[in-house]
């Protein structure tokens, strides 16, 4: 699952409508978020009860917590029912989870703290055995991913800035992951999470991904481009891209495989 402009554009709209809109309950419903949530295999459950008239449709909302600049809301989904499933956390985080009825006026929210991360290990292949890579790459406006990205040498974050305010170029990282060969085919759920200097978390990536059996090598998979989004909200938040180093946190089935630092000059 990847974000798209169209996500942003409506969380946008969220933000404005949880500016504007009382946090008082629809008449006749009462929602209690549960004490916990739960973690298995990447994906996050979020459970509630509620007293009184049932709804036809409950929205959910999720905001990372911590660091030096707001956080990004983000839609986690429309249900009929008093659960939900998202993709969007990782373990060792904190959360805030809003719940909503169709007109956004809040039903309830509360904070979560994710588990502790575990290690990745299935078998003989353990995290140890993976290599990552990240490499810095832009993209003229309109290019295709797998076609015109292009190497540079360093991310600079004047770069980074301008390509956003004048839409000539995104920047990011081709970001690879290489394992031993295996005797076939293996498909893991992969989550990447962009984390900034100032605290900024963003998940970009929550995705089913086979690696193919190669005869020689490394079964690998290239992400050509990865983190544009990640900067362009983070600009919008912090109003810059900030200077320091930047982490990538990998998980692989919900366990944690490697974290990647960048710099941005």
């Amino acid at each position: 699952m990847k974000k798209t402009i169209a996500l942003f554009t409506l969380l946008a709209l969220l933000a404005t409508v949880f500016a504007c809109v009382p946090r008082t309950a629809s008449a006749g419903t009462s929602v209690t978020l549960a004490d916990s949530v739960s973690y298995s295999a990447g994906i996050t459950t979020i459970t509630w009860t509620v007293e009184g008239d049932a709804l036809s449709s409950y929205f959910v909302i999720g905001e990372a917590l911590g660091g030096d600049v707001e956080q990004q809301r983000v839609r986690l989904g429309e249900t009929s029912v008093p659960s939900l499933t998202t993709p969007e956390f990782i373990p060792g985080k904190s959360y805030r989870v809003y719940v909503t009825d169709s007109e956004f006026h809040m039903l309830d929210s509360k904070e979560y703290t994710m588990p502790e991360r575990v290690t990745f290990e299935d078998g003989k292949l353990k995290n140890t055995s993976v290599k990552i890579t990240a490499e810095p790459v832009k993209l003229a406006a309109g290019g295709a991913r797998n076609k015109n990205t292009k190497k540079i040498k360093s991310l600079q974050a004047g770069e980074i800035m301008s390509g956003l305010a004048d839409g000539s170029y995104t920047y990011g990282l081709k970001y690879t992951m290489k394992m031993p060969r295996l005797a076939k085919p293996r498909n893991f759920y992969v989550t990447i999470a962009f984390e900034a200097p100032n605290g900024f978390l963003w998940t970009e990536i929550a995705e089913d991904v086979t690696f193919d059996r190669v005869n020689n090598g490394y079964q690998t998979v290239y992400y050509y481009m990865i983190g544009d989004t990640f900067f362009e909200l983070l600009n919008k938040k912090a109003g810059q891209i900030p200077v320091g180093d930047y982490q990538i946190h990998l998980y692989w089935d919900g366990m944690y495989v490697n974290t990647t630092t960048f710099r941005v000059n």
